[in-house]
């Protein structure tokens, strides 16, 4: 870590806010999450976790917790998980009801897990394949040149190899030894296996498999690998599993992996290129439209292969490609647009440097950047750009437009649609079509973003927190101007935070503030500002004013756990609101009733802001009257 951290504290206060021990099943992390499965999410607060140091923000999806750590957060688990103190538990995991929504949701995940690590490889071969491409094709650059060849060989390393990182990244993922993944990967890309005729083992035949530059092969193959690798390492003893576990479980699996599963892998492409194939010859603009909208999900699972024999034959036959190459190109165009609206349309400096990085590499025809960067973090970007795929398919498909070499769908790629029997208005059609994936996407792409109120859940927009000045307490001087009182949101009686009975808000790790015992349950706006968010069970509310102010309520301590019975919501997120404006009614009774405190707190959680006491602590108040003062530091 970058500073020295109390990591018996920090485990103190992670324990408290995930709902104790005993709500923990498991604890790991990928490469820059710390990922806690817990048996009730309902346990979880949110807002205390985002104050643990060294925690940057906070993801739930399910029964597991994210937490954003950055590319330290091997370190910080290595230093942590031994004052977690976890060792002998047998919690069992609450059952969840799979759905066809939550398979795919889990299988996305996994895959994004796996894939958003290698990100940086994949982003920096892109993109150096994008400047080349122009080189060479507007400046003169001869492709046979010495310094043509390296700077192609290392771009073209960083896809050709993406079987070994993903074999890396899912060994990671599924907890085997991480090279073991990687050694699968390298099997499959090695010279006398990938792409090789006449192969086989034990007699058994071994079909031409390109494996290079696939991810999924290797996803299922390590899938199989670490399921070996776990039973053999269960039964063998210990004295020599260290030398025969790795042994046993890469003889069986890499061979199953080339016999079984690469084939299988194989199938799936050609049987959903067979598919296009035929909807091609019936009605050649639906499968046009169909193939530029689910082209983003093909390029995923590395299946797009399947269908580039369709486009050889074309090319061979006609001397241009009608479907699978001019279909890509809205729709690479369109995922490039995708990733340019989330850099457009974030804050975070980080996503707007890859996410214009990644969008230019798009639109050059190079998606991977912009799949696995962008659309797999953020489904609603890839639901842009689908749609906007197969509004610019639908376009190419009417415009029946013809790409005459194969080489990447993109805006260099244009130049080879000066085809057919009128190559000047192909060219301009396939101007036409291109422009329209984009516009499509980035407009599409651009409302989802904007009507989605958890997307600051989402890690490509969560802001950078910075704790390099602490928060002063209540009661230090203010001397300059611009000061702003924060109201009292209930009835009844102040007391500090010192004296609250939760010492992750006693020692004011959410923030400085104040509490009120409340004489009733109308709980109102302190400030003037914008509801930013409501907990799922009701008990918290964020607020921010014009000026960046922000106040968290805390309603009652423990009160997750009462999964929102007593709160009756009168406000929306989003939504203005004055002060003195009724956000949520609590049912006092229930919540004594369930042995809880309904203590109402009021917490300014922005770090650069001071706050002064107006009313002596103690002191009974009205809703309303002004209790503290706060201004920017």
């Amino acid at each position: 870590m970058t500073e020295k951290q109390d990591f018996n504290q920090i485990a103190t206060v992670l324990l408290r806010a995930i709902g104790g021990k005993s709500n923990i099943t498991d604890v790991y992390h990928c490469a820059t999450r710390l990922r806690i499965t817990v048996i009730d999410p309902l346990k979880v607060d949110k807002q205390a976790l985002e104050q643990v140091p060294g925690i940057k923000g906070v993801v739930i999806k399910g029964n597991e917790v994210q937490n954003f750590i950055g590319t330290k957060v091997d370190d910080y688990y290595n230093q942590l998980l031994p004052e977690l103190q976890l060792g002998g538990q047998n919690n069992q995991k609450k059952e969840e009801k799979l759905t066809v929504k939550s398979l795919f949701s889990k299988i996305l995940d996994f895959i994004s897990g796996v894939v958003l690590p290698i990100m940086p490889v994949i982003v920096a071969a892109g993109f150096l394949l994008a400047i080349l491409n122009l080189c060479k094709t507007f400046f003169g650059l001869n492709p046979k040149s010495g310094t043509a060849i390296v700077l192609t060989s290392i771009a073209s390393a960083g896809f050709y190899y993406i079987p070994i990182f993903v074999g890396f990244q899912t060994a990671l993922k599924l907890k085997i030894p991480t090279v073991m993944g990687a050694f699968l990967g390298a099997i499959l890309t090695f010279g006398d296996i990938n792409n090789v005729a006449g192969l086989n083992f034990l007699g058994i035949n071994l079909p031409k498999m390109q494996y290079n530059g696939t991810l999924l092969t290797s996803i299922l193959g390590v899938l199989l690998l670490a399921f070996i690798y776990k039973l053999i390492d269960k039964i063998m003893p210990k004295e020599i599993t260290y030398f025969f576990t790795p042994l046993l479980a890469i003889l069986l699996a890499a061979p199953i992996t080339l016999v079984i599963i690469g084939p299988i892998s194989n199938s799936i492409s050609f049987a959903i290129a067979g598919c296009f194939n035929w909807l091609s010859a019936k009605a050649n603009w639906l499968a046009f439209t169909l193939y530029s909208a689910l082209n983003p999900i093909l390029v995923m699972f590395g299946i797009d292969k399947g269908f580039v024999p369709i486009a050889m034959n074309n090319v061979a036959e006609f001397g241009y490609d009608t479907l699978i190459y001019p279909a890509a190109l809205p729709s690479n165009a369109a995922m490039g647009a995708a990733a340019l609206a989330i850099a457009v349309f974030s804050k975070k400096k980080i996503t707007k440097g890859e996410g214009f990085s990644a969008g230019f590499t798009g639109l050059m025809g190079i998606t991977e950047p912009s799949i696995f960067g962008f659309l797999l973090p953020y489904r609603k970007a890839l639901i842009g750009a689908i749609a906007g795929g197969a509004i610019g398919g639908l376009v190419g498909g009417l415009l029946h437009i013809k790409q005459g070499a194969l080489m990447a769908p993109g805006f260099i790629a244009l130049i080879s649609y000066f085809v057919g029997q009128n190559p000047t208005l192909n060219f301009i059609c396939g101007i036409i079509t291109w422009l329209t994936g984009i516009i499509a996407s980035f407009v599409i792409t651009t409302i989802l973003l904007k009507t989605d109120r958890k997307r600051q859940q989402n890690v490509l927009f969560q802001t950078e927190q910075t704790n390099s000045k602490p928060k002063p307490n209540i009661g230090e001087k203010i001397t300059q101007p611009n000061i702003e009182e924060i109201a009292a949101p209930v009835n009844g009686k102040v007391i500090p935070l010192d004296q609250v009975n939760d010492d992750l808000i006693a020692q004011k790790k959410l923030g400085d503030g104040f509490a009120i015992i409340p004489a009733d349950g109308k709980v109102c706006s302190p400030i003037n500002g914008t509801v930013i968010s409501i907990f799922k069970t009701k008990h918290a509310i964020g607020l921010r004013n014009a000026a960046g102010l922000e106040i968290l309520l805390h309603l009652g301590l423990d009160t997750v756990e009462l999964a929102g019975k007593p709160f009756a919501l009168m406000v929306k997120e989003n939504e203005n609101v004055k002060k003195g404006q009724l956000l949520v009614k609590m049912d006092i009774e229930q919540i004594k009733a369930a042995g809880k405190d309904p203590i109402v707190i009021t917490l300014v959680t922005t770090n650069n802001w001071l706050t002064k006491p107006v009313k002596s602590l103690e002191e009974k108040v009205t809703k309303g009257d002004a209790v503290a003062m706060v201004k920017a530091n």
